[in-house]
């Protein structure tokens, strides 16, 4: 199995929390927001919150292309699938 990047990583173990529900890019973004934070400092909000949903339609889009989430592109809600459940080693499997 392939060795996914940290980010993709949490991208996926945050849709596996929300395991069964769909997500928007916003709502991902926000959960996201502790990751981005940690990594940048000062900057402007707006502008960094664009930057970040860009970075997160980039990790949803590869993460689509290879199985990991079901992504509608029409909506922008992903999902994960057990693929990417998998790749987390999600504790969904247990419930």
């Amino acid at each position: 199995m392939e060795t996914l990047p940290i980010f993709l990583v949490k991208v996926l173990q945050v849709l596996a929390d929300r395991y069964g529900m769909n997500c928007t890019l916003e709502e991902l973004t926000s959960l996201l927001t502790p990751i981005f934070n940690a990594a940048t400092l000062f900057k402007d909000s707006i502008s960094n919150e664009k930057e970040n949903q860009a970075r997160v339609l980039d990790a949803l889009l590869f993460l689509n292309h290879h199985g990991y989430i079901f992504l509608d592109t029409n909506s922008d809600e992903s999902t994960i699938s057990i693929k990417g459940l998998i790749a987390v080693n999600s504790k969904i499997f247990c419930n």
